[in-house]
């Protein structure tokens, strides 16, 4: 009976090892499997990737991009980095403008009076050195009708919107029309927006900013630097997106409309 027992226990331990065995096999076939799988997804997706990656360059560069199996990633025949978008042109046609308006600035003899700079926010005219004003005053002055008219002419042709920030030196102010810096240059800011009302443009467009005293460009321990503080400075919006259409069709360097 020992011997039947032992046997029947050896018999029964060697089929539990090979359900064991046949178990574990089992499993590192379905890893083999799973890995196999991972692997060839991750190379499609690779494989996508860089014809994904070929197309874009070739659409934003232009240039003909060739795949690693010889062909090519069709693209449409106008490519995106053929075309400026719509923020490029806005930018070519703000830079246009600063250019006409520093060539008037030249034309009338007054460029060393007027700085004019295209910045984020968008084209940015500064009038110094008291061409539009007398020092203490805030009415605007004969010298200035050309520059200001050609401004209107200007503005005219675009949608727009209009900032004139106004700034004055440190020399203190208190008479029975300006009762501080403040005033004044609040006034001074109020009285070219006047100007280009005169002139037919739309009231909607325009704002006023005063900062007095308060934001120097040069130092006002010297008459040359207050002369440069007391200014006035036009800053030319970039488009509303509802706006920006309109802009981009306009003949903003040309002058040929006047105003109103």
């Amino acid at each position: 009976m020992s011997r039947k027992r032992a046997a029947a226990h050896q018999g029964g331990e060697g089929a539990g090892m090979m359900r064991w065995l046949l178990t574990y096999a089992d499993m590192i076939t379905l890893l083999m499997v799973f890995f196999i799988v991972m692997y060839s997804l991750s190379q499609v997706d690779k494989a996508r990737y860089e014809v994904l990656m070929r197309a874009l360059k070739q659409v934003l560069t232009g240039q003909q991009v060739v795949t690693q199996t010889g062909g090519t990633v069709p693209v449409p025949p106008l490519a995106i980095g053929k075309v400026p978008t719509p923020s490029q042109q806005e930018t070519q046609t703000l830079q246009k403008l600063a250019q006409e308006i520093r060539q008037a600035a030249a034309q009338q003899g007054i460029s060393a009076d007027v700085s004019v700079t295209v910045a984020t926010v968008g084209v940015r005219v500064s009038f110094r050195n008291g061409i539009l004003f007398d020092s203490g005053h805030a009415t605007v002055t004969p010298q200035s009708y050309p520059i200001l008219d050609h401004l209107a002419t200007i503005l005219q042709a675009i949608p727009n919107d209009v900032i004139v920030e106004g700034y004055t030196d440190s020399t203190p102010i208190d008479t029975a029309k300006y009762h501080s810096n403040w005033d004044l240059s609040a006034i001074r800011a109020t009285r070219v927006i006047e100007y280009f009302l005169a002139r037919g443009l739309d009231p909607l467009r325009f704002s006023a900013q005063a900062y007095s005293q308060y934001r120097p460009i040069a130092s006002n321990a010297t008459p040359q630097g207050r002369s440069l503080n007391r200014r006035v400075d036009l800053v030319i919006l970039r488009a509303s997106p509802a706006g920006l259409a309109k802009l981009l069709q306009q003949v903003t360097g040309q002058g040929q409309k006047g105003g109103g």
